[in-house]
């Protein structure tokens, strides 16, 4: 007889691994934008609030995603 959560271990294993790849792109696209928003601020002197924002977003979204994996078992 099957344990039930021996058959929601691989959805949990599935949940997390997607989780951790979430969060990397979470952050990687952060760190573009921020770079992005910080060249424009260079070249032009005006602050590109836009990618500053998406980025800010970003991180928070890509930590909130890196949490869950943490926290998933």
């Amino acid at each position: 007889m099957n344990h039930p959560a021996s058959s929601a271990r691989p959805a949990a294993t599935a949940i997390r691994y997607l989780s951790i790849i979430v969060g990397c792109a979470g952050l990687l696209l952060a760190a573009i934008c921020i770079a992005i928003a910080c060249q424009v601020f260079i070249q032009t002197g005006v602050f590109a609030q836009s990618y500053a924002m998406v980025g800010l977003i970003s991180t928070a979204l890509g930590c909130l995603a890196l949490t869950l994996a943490r926290v998933w078992k």
